[in-house]
């Protein structure tokens, strides 16, 4: 992970001098929507590399390898596809079936972000469907639909989770009363490894693997249990009650220094400790908080600092001690950092703000347009080569900042 954790690749060199990891899947190279990169040269210029409609989705826009791959819908049908990640050019498409019909304020579209290793890519449709595939080529491997093949019940709005690839294995969370619960796949042939009925809550978060207490693991959250895993085999190495609340929608777990966990949903934050003891792992609430909540992103952590959203306002608060630093009425949105910049791009509003990550106060240093008013953009910004890619329903567009 970022910070004090290992920083898990090298740094490519763009040509305006901005540089960043590949955005290989959810929330970038770790999981916690940071990378590497400096924006600080930036005169807030936008340059458009090139902009590409769509009819909707939320999927984020992974990057690996020059190819930039999402979920989208077209004509009734739900998508993978690749495209050049310079020219945005199609490379090839994969079906993956019926489009997910949005209700309850929910759009049309696929939900889920896929994820890129190599020559792997892995998708989850919003029905349920698991699907491997060729990165180079788009030769569908293997497919599952994991409703009828493993007793996974739908989410409210269906599948969201982004599949989690870790050395051999894929590992996607389920739920409901009949599920098999978390559940890993051999990446190449699609066999079932191992799964883990831990949870049976339904939910969206996404596996994240990361040492904790020393010890290597994948840890999920549902609204009913947070735990751990041992990756090899799935073996239980702890667990401990979730957010709590009649809430689906949890975000992925974000791993910060001193082996803690910080877990969001719509209503408050949770901040848990993992420890090694006589009888293995345990995990202990640090504190429970409403003043910082999900959004439709991450929170951000920075040197001690947490940086996320309560409804419309932006925050800066103390990782430890809960005290609030700062709050700016950004308007709703979605966060990333670039180096020591925070990114924000505004749900509806088109606009990507961009400011320091400093506990003393919000310094905005770029206000950009870089998407139409007045569409729905709750999908967050992706940034790989030095290049931004956002999406609103509407559209795919890809930038630089001169």
């Amino acid at each position: 992970m970022r910070h004090t954790l290992a920083i898990a690749a090298l740094l490519l060199v763009a040509s305006n001098g901005l540089t960043a990891d590949d955005w290989p899947g959810l929330w970038g190279p770790s999981r916690t929507a940071t990378t590497a990169g400096d924006l600080r040269s930036a005169k807030g210029e936008v340059e458009v590399a090139w902009r590409r409609p769509v009819a909707g989705g939320y999927a984020e826009i992974a990057v690996a390898k020059g190819r930039a791959y999402t979920l989208e819908l077209r004509d009734g049908v739900d998508y993978v596809t690749a495209l050049d990640a310079s020219t945005g050019r199609q490379q090839w498409s994969v079906r993956i079936g019926p489009t997910y019909r949005g209700h309850g304020g929910s759009d049309d579209g696929p939900i889920s972000t896929p994820a890129a290793d190599g020559n792997d890519l892995f998708a989850l449709g919003p029905h349920g469907q698991l699907i491997a595939i060729d990165a180079g080529t788009g030769r569908e491997r293997w497919r599952h639909d994991l409703v009828r093949d493993f007793g996974a019940s739908p989410p409210t709005w269906g599948f969201a989770a982004s599949p989690l690839i870790d050395e051999g294995r894929v590992i996607v969370p389920t739920g409901g009363p009949n599920s098999r619960g978390l559940l890993a796949f051999d990446r190449a042939t699609g066999r079932l490894v191992w799964n883990a009925a831990v949870s049976k809550a339904t939910g969206y978060s996404s596996a994240v693997a990361a040492t904790i207490a020393g010890v290597r693991q994948v840890v999920t959250v549902a609204s009913d249990q947070v735990f751990g895993v041992r990756p090899s085999d799935g073996h239980v190495l702890w667990s401990a009650p979730g957010p709590g609340g009649n809430i689906e929608v949890s975000n992925s777990a974000i791993v910060l220094p001193g082996d803690r966990l910080l877990m969001n949903n719509w209503e408050e934050s949770v901040m848990v400790k993992v420890e090694a003891g006589g009888s293995g792992l345990t995990a202990r609430q640090l504190w429970r908080s409403n003043r910082l909540r999900s959004a439709n992103g991450p929170t951000i952590y920075r040197d001690g600092h947490l940086y996320g959203f309560a409804g419309a306002i932006l925050l800066c608060l103390d990782a430890e001690t809960e005290e609030i630093k700062w709050r700016e009425r950004t308007g709703a949105g979605t966060l990333i950092a670039v180096g020591s910049q925070l990114v924000v791009l505004g749900d509806g509003t088109g606009e990507m703000l961009i400011a320091d990550t400093s506990p003393e106060k919000f310094t905005l240093r770029h206000r950009l347009r870089v998407l139409p008013d007045g569409v729905r953009a709750v999908t967050g910004a992706s940034f790989a080569d030095g290049r931004f890619y956002v999406r609103n329903l509407r559209e795919l567009v890809a930038f630089r900042l001169r």
